[in-house]
């Protein structure tokens, strides 16, 4: 049976559009509890089995208890709603900067779920104390007092990665459960290792988790075919004769390998139940186009049936699995373009369904087919339309090999999250390990160790720096940041590994399925003992243009008023209060952005030094910590805790975004701008960086979406990707928000004259989201960054 034959696509459109209404109109999510409860239960039950084992047995005990249903709308069984809570703070409209205390709690969850039907306050406070005590926040309390007070200020963060990890579901898809239960127990005969064949064990068992979920909705898609007639009767027929054959067996067309997909996923999810923030998909069009092809599926009823697969990443009623990624486009090993029908299908699900989630993202490079940018010049000049994020894959290859990753498994990278690139199936990057806060480490030199925002002490003092007085202090400032920052990067390395070493008490075998596991025996997230091709650890850097302008400010101060250096110190104490004159002296001085030799070269090697310094620090099993120069929402929430600096910049106010100017600070145009990125050691970021412009549409004058396209290939891309003055590895990110400061607020004023719908798409980090679901806080954050004076184009 084809489901061709059952429904046009109008229809499947028209079903895509029913399930996504009814889906933004759940407003609780309880699942995860549920799931909680009842591995809760399997804890007891399994507790003689070895960990892996009992959990690969926990997770099945999940899939036959853990409620289900499929509703009217569903072309395809499956659903995400179990694996998330309602947490996200950046789309809690409640959320506050000043409430923001990080991911640290594993607890924190709990608060995150309301009674409602048998679920009582007195289930919920049981199962949070319950968990409070396990191996895994014991572990986790260990990691964040090894931080002590640093992650109170945010002078560093540590987090226990979840997801973050691109798995490879074409051996799923291709071959079966059947198939790779096979492999699994021809490797576990071959090796003598009992830790390694308890292992094997455990993801043969956990590949029973997903057959399970298969047949209970195949019994469920009878009951609905049982109850329907016509069409509707057909295609539940269709689903259950699909799921009695995916994911136990290889898929033979798009219908099927969509199926067989979504479950593979769920299982994926619930394993890390709750929150497992930022799984992502890879390349996207890579994995389904020969199903595509096999079945000869035309664009059309592709688009229609990847709009089922766009609406199965949204959960609840704000669309609450955040982050997770998936892309098309792209050059293979060979440089040849592999752009395919499936690219454009999928590009079509996009544009016409217009969801918050999952991020688009295209991979492009110097032969990327003018097609393509005619086909994306609608996403980037529709209002309120999603804009794709952009990764120079030219660039990216170089910075790969450069790092180890070999030359087969290049075209094989893809993002995770925001903007991480890893190995798809092969990388376990453990992304958002570690954050780091360069300018409050700067505040506390400039403010004799004590934060100016409380007054605790929380770095050296100026005697314990070796510095007498404030002349001393800022003559010397970046020795003394250089020698400051290696005992913070210390400490958070330290606290980081231990937060590694308690999630990987949560094994994962389910997922080791994907990542190689198969191969290795060994679980992904085992800290001993490497079980992915690929592994180190991230760290996210933060404020490093604030850092340049304030280098270059105390620069200007010393040669042209020196006298001026205590004041400097006492006017940052108090927030500029009795000092405003100083502050707009400061203000005036040279700013990155603007292609002003001298303070871009402050930020090019403040750059190269701070990522050599933290690439020096090993993870867990040796590898280096790699840096990302991405901040997802962070330079607003880290700079609530940092004091006033010395370029101007006022206490408690933003950093600036990624390797980007701080707002304000750039005001001579787009081109500029891009040069100044240009000269940023941007081949040492190789956890990633992150790179916004605010763009007029006004600038882009022809009269068709595909014509813009193609002007902002020309205005915009090839300029920052494929400059050719650029002299080393050039950028490799950029995400756009193509609107005016004015155009938001009228959104904000009208919601239903410009958002008739309630959803507006705007891009907030690395990821679109709903504007309207974003707090206050965070809307007003994305207004001021569109920064009209530094994306201007002549």
């Amino acid at each position: 049976m084809d489901i061709r034959t059952i429904l046009e696509n109008e229809e499947i459109t028209r079903l895509a559009r029913k399930r996504f209404q009814e889906e933004r109109a759940i407003d609780h999510l309880e699942g995860w509890f549920l799931a909680k409860e009842i591995a809760r239960a399997c804890d007891e039950k399994f507790k003689e089995d070895p960990d892996c084992i009992r959990i690969a047995k926990t997770q099945v005990e999940i899939m036959k208890k853990i409620p289900l249903w499929i509703s009217d709308y569903n072309v395809f069984a499956g659903t995400q709603d179990d694996s998330f809570a309602r947490s996200y703070a950046l789309i809690n409209p409640a959320f506050t900067v000043d409430s923001f205390s990080g991911y640290c709690d594993p607890t924190a969850v709990f608060g995150d779920i309301d009674p409602v039907g048998d679920i009582t306050e007195e289930r919920i406070h049981d199962l949070k104390e319950y968990n409070n005590h396990t191996a895994y926040a014991n572990a986790l309390q260990k990691a964040y007092e090894i931080a002590g007070d640093s992650t109170s200020e945010a002078v560093f963060f540590i987090e226990q990665v979840t997801g973050h990890l691109i798995p490879d579901v074409r051996p799923f898809l291709k071959g079966g459960t059947k198939l790779l239960k096979g492999q699994i127990l021809q490797n576990a005969a071959k090796t003598d290792d009992p830790d390694k064949k308890n292992y094997y064990e455990a993801m043969r068992i956990s590949l029973d988790a997903v057959e399970v979920l298969a047949d209970r909705y195949a019994a469920l898609a009878h009951e609905k075919a049982a109850q329907a007639t016509g069409s509707s009767r057909q295609l539940f027929c269709l689903m259950e004769e699909t799921l009695r054959k995916v994911p136990k067996n290889g898929a033979g067309n798009l219908y099927e390998a969509i199926q067989s997909f979504l479950l593979i996923w769920q299982t994926m999810c619930l394993e890390q139940t709750p929150n497992p923030f930022a799984f992502s998909v890879g390349n996207a069009d890579r994995i389904f186009e020969p199903y595509r092809a096999a079945g000869n599926t035309d664009r059309a009823t592709a688009a229609s049936l990847f709009k089922h697969l766009l609406v199965f990443f949204n959960v609840a009623d704000r669309s609450w699995a955040i982050s997770q990624n998936l892309i098309i486009g792209g050059k293979g090993n060979d440089g040849r373009d592999m752009t395919n029908e499936t690219s454009y299908a999928l590009l079509d699900a996009y544009y016409d369904m217009n969801l918050p989630q999952p991020i688009l993202s295209v991979k492009i490079h110097k032969n990327t087919p003018k097609r393509l940018y005619e086909e994306l010049g609608r996403f980037f000049f529709t209002p309120g339309c999603l804009t794709p994020s952009l990764f120079n894959d030219d660039a990216m290859f170089e910075i790969l090999r450069n790092n180890g990753v070999a030359d087969e498994d290049l075209e094989d990278y893809s993002v995770a999250g925001c903007q991480e690139p890893l190995i798809m199936g092969k990388d376990n990057g453990n992304t958002t390990n570690s954050w780091l806060n360069m300018p409050k480490v700067l505040e506390l030199i400039l403010n004799d160790g004590k934060s100016s925002i409380t007054g605790k002490k929380l770095g050296k003092s100026y005697e314990e720096n070796g510095c007498q007085n404030a002349q001393e202090i800022v003559e010397n400032i970046r020795e003394l940041f250089y020698h400051n920052l290696e005992s913070v990067v210390d400490q958070m390395t330290a606290s980081a590994n231990a937060a590694s070493e308690a999630v990987a008490i949560q094994q994962v075998p389910f997922l080791s399925s994907m990542m190689g596991g198969i191969e290795t025996g060994i679980d992904t997230r085992d800290t001993k003992r490497q079980g992915t091709k690929y592994n180190g650890s991230g760290c996210l850097i933060h404020g490093l243009t604030v850092m340049a302008d304030s280098f270059a400010a105390i620069d200007t101060l010393l040669e042209e008023r020196p006298q001026d250096a205590k004041r400097l110190l006492s006017a940052l104490a108090d927030n500029f209060q009795h000092d405003e004159e100083l502050r707009q002296y400061l203000l005036m001085c040279p700013k990155f952005g603007n292609n002003i030799d001298k303070v871009d070269k402050e930020a090019a090697k403040l750059a190269s030094r701070v990522s050599d310094l933290v690439a020096s620090r090993k993870n867990y099993l040796g590898n280096p910590f790699r840096c990302d120069y991405a901040t997802p929402s962070t330079h607003l929430l880290y700079g609530y805790w940092v004091g006033a600096t010395p370029d101007g910049r006022k206490a408690r106010e933003m950093l600036n975004y990624g390797i980007d100017p701080l707002y304000g600070e750039a005001n001579s145009g787009l081109g500029l701008r891009i040069l100044s990125s240009m000269k940023l050691p941007h081949g040492k970021m190789n956890g990633g960086e992150a790179s916004s412009f605010g763009v007029n549409p006004s600038h882009f004058r022809s009269s068709t979406y595909e014509e813009k396209g193609v002007e902002f290939a020309n205005k915009i891309v090839a300029p920052l990707f494929y400059n050719p003055k650029t002299e080393e590895i050039s950028p490799f990110y950029l995400y756009v928000n193509v609107t005016t400061p004015e155009m938001l607020r009228k959104v904000l004023a009208n919601p239903g004259k410009y958002a008739p719908g309630g959803v507006y798409i705007v891009r907030i980090h690395g990821t679109f989201v709903n504007f309207l679901d974003l707090s206050p806080a965070i809307q007003e954050d994305i207004i001021k960054r569109l920064d009209p004076g530094s994306a201007y184009l002549e």
